[in-house]
Order: C-alpha cells, then structure tokens, then sequence
C-alpha cells in the first residue's frame, strides 16, 4: 500500500525533469508534436512502475523517463551507448497497453455513472494503492474507518453491478481510467508551465471515452476530488500539489487548458466495413498529432462519414482555429450520437474566440444533462470561468 508520496512526486518530477528532457528530444525528428505527450507517458509509466507491489522501480528517475520515451519515438530500445540504467533496465518496467473488451468497456462506462466522489475514492484505493489510513487522514476521518470501508465496498458494488465477470476486469478497467485522470493532471500541469505556448492544446496519449457522470448522491458521506485529497495527505510539506486551481485564468487560456481531443472511436473496437477503415486510416495523423494533414485529409470524407465534421472541429481547435471549428461542429445534427461531445467542444471553441456568454449557456447546459459523456468537465469549468 502507498502514502501518497509517489504520487505527490509525479507532479514535482514532471517540473523538475522537463526542461532537460525537452532538450534531449529535440534529436528526433517528429520532436514538435510527440515529445510532451511522451514525456506524460512515460512519467505515468515511472508512476505505474514504482508503485508496482510485486517489483517496483527503484532505479532513477531521469533515465527511465528517457529510455521510455525513446521507445515511444523509435519503437526501439534505446542504443546502449546512450544510456546508462545503474543497475536497473527501465525498459523491464514498460506499462502493458490495456485493449478494453465490450465487458471492459461497459465496466468502465458504468465507473463513469458513479458520482465523482465515488470515482475518486475507487482510483486512490485501487489505482494509486493508497492505505485507508492515508485516505482518512486526508478526509479528517481518522475515528470513523468503517464508514471509509463501507463506502468503498458499496462503490465497487455500484460498478461492478450484477455480472458476476466484473471483478476479473476491475484491475484492468481501473487503470484505464487512473492513466486518463493522470493525463488531464500532467496536462493541466504543462499549462501551469510560464513556458507553456498559449495556444495550441497538447494532444493526450491516451484517448478519453465518452465518460458519463451522474451527480445522485447514495449517503451523506461525500468525498472531496483528488487534488483536495492529496493535498490533506501531504499538506505539512506539499501544499503546490493543490494542480487544479486555475483561479483568475482567462478564458482562452481555460480553452487551452481543458482541450483533449475527441478519441478515436477505433480505439475500443476494430472497423469492420471498408469505409470505416478509410476513416481508421485517416485518423493515423490525427493519432499521432499532425492536425494539419489530418485535417486536409479529413475535409474531402466530410459528407461521407458521420464523425468527419466531429474530427474537422477538433482539428481546427487543436491548430488554435476556433472560429472554423464553430462551423464544422455546427454541422453535427441533434440526433447524431456525435452531437453531446460536439456541444462540448463547441463550448471550447467560444472559450477560444471571445464568447464566454455563449460558452457559459452551452457549459450550463451540459452540467445539467445527468447523462452527458462531459458533464464533470463542464462543471469544472464553469467554477473556473
């Protein structure tokens, strides 16, 4: 079991080692675009590999973070003369990619149904390992563990539902949705950055699922979001790792914050017509981070497919365009499936030129749809405007 400590060092890391690392990657090619997203990938693959209960890193930080990364550029380990592991080869630590199942990918929709406070505790005790213990001392509940326990079981219980496979997918569904809650926190991190550019959105690695977030509470015992809590556990000594306060940020700059683009809805399941792997070969540049030519590739399919205008919009916000994002996401009809996440990013878009009124009315309206895939996001936001 964890106390948080490698935890709160995942942030502190994030900034110590970023500068350095920027510059060591500026030796491959496709630097420009890949080199933040992979620094986040491997940061959460250090986290993943310390907290490890059955054979946790314990090497540096710093080489692992680039030999990870290079495997990430290269698909290669890194050459031996580049590198020195002391002792401990990092690329004996790689994360295994996780391929949700049908099973998997409903287990991890009904985990987004939950309130937020039942997501957040189910992620610090079964993501991150946190000891009940640690979690108490952090909610002031150091007298009342049965209630923490009780709390956590029923949360299960709500996830995991009347299927009885359920709990043989739990470890792998739950760290889906740890390594995306750890994306947005890096990401949000980058934004904090007085070297961050302003504009362009940095595009996460691993893509986000249409999360749907109830607000129904089932007891008075409520839990506050993971920042808060981290912040109780470490406050003697770690009072920065309060990363989610954006107070008096401008809207733009909100935009830039909370843009993820739209994933790839090939992620979960194959396509399995020949039009649907047109549109899967398209969005190889849209993976990858080239915006551009997956926008001019995208443009010709856009009567064709029911997400191109979906995908064109988020292409445009990502290459700092909000106007013509507008007017693709505009395009999405209300009966459309792709219609919800549209309505987000169009909120995104007026953020980005100026329409905070506009953006207002259209996040309002997200926060109190109970089933919207952004309902959390538009809350969030909305405290941040």
């Amino acid at each position: 079991m964890e106390d948080g400590r490698h935890l709160a060092a995942l942030t502190a890391n994030y900034r110590q080692y970023r500068d350095e690392y920027l510059q060591w990657s500026g030796q491959y090619p496709s630097a420009r675009d890949e080199a933040l997203p992979h620094y986040r990938r491997a940061l959460i693959a250090w986290y993943e590999a310390r907290i490890d209960p059955a054979d946790p890193y314990l090497g540096e930080v710093y080489p692992f973070l680039t030999a990870v990364a290079e495997d990430y550029f290269t698909g290669q380990p890194p050459a031996e003369d580049r590198v020195s592991f002391a002792g401990e080869d990092p690329l004996n630590h790689l994360p295994h990619p996780i391929h949700l199942q049908e099973a998997g990918q409903l287990l991890l929709q009904r985990f987004h149904e939950q309130e937020v406070a039942c997501q957040e505790l189910l992620l610090l005790a079964d993501y991150h390992r946190l000891e009940p213990d640690a979690i108490l001392r952090a909610l002031d509940l150091e007298d009342q563990p049965a209630q923490l326990a009780a709390r956590l079981r029923q949360c299960r219980r709500d996830v995991e539902g009347p299927d009885p496979e359920s709990p043989l997918l739990w470890t792998p569904v739950l760290t889906v949705a740890g390594r995306q809650d750890l994306v947005q926190t890096l990401t949000r991190e980058e934004a904090r950055s007085p070297e961050a550019p302003p504009a362009a959105p940095a595009r996460p690695e691993e893509a986000k699922p249409e999360a749907i977030s109830l607000s129904r509470r089932r007891s008075n015992f409520s839990l506050p979001a993971v920042p808060t809590i981290i912040a109780g556990l470490l406050f003697g000594f770690l009072l920065w790792l309060l990363y989610d306060t954006f107070g008096g940020k401008s809207p733009d700059r909100l935009y830039t914050t909370y843009f993820e683009p739209y994933p790839n809805i090939f992620a979960a399941a194959p396509p399995e017509t020949e039009p649907d792997r047109d549109l899967q070969r398209i969005l190889y540049y849209y993976d990858r981070g080239d915006y551009r030519t997956a926008y001019d590739e995208l443009l010709p399919t856009a009567p064709a497919y029911p997400a191109s205008p979906l995908y064109l919009g988020v292409s445009a916000l990502a290459l700092n365009d909000p106007q013509r994002a507008r007017d693709w996401l505009n395009q999405i009809p209300p009966v459309s499936k792709f219609y919800p996440p549209a309505r987000w990013y169009e909120a995104l878009a007026l953020l980005g030129s100026g329409g905070t009124a506009g953006a207002t009315t259209i996040l309002k309206e997200i926060a109190n749809s109970p089933n919207h895939p952004y309902r959390r996001e538009a809350s969030n936001l909305l405290s941040d405007l």
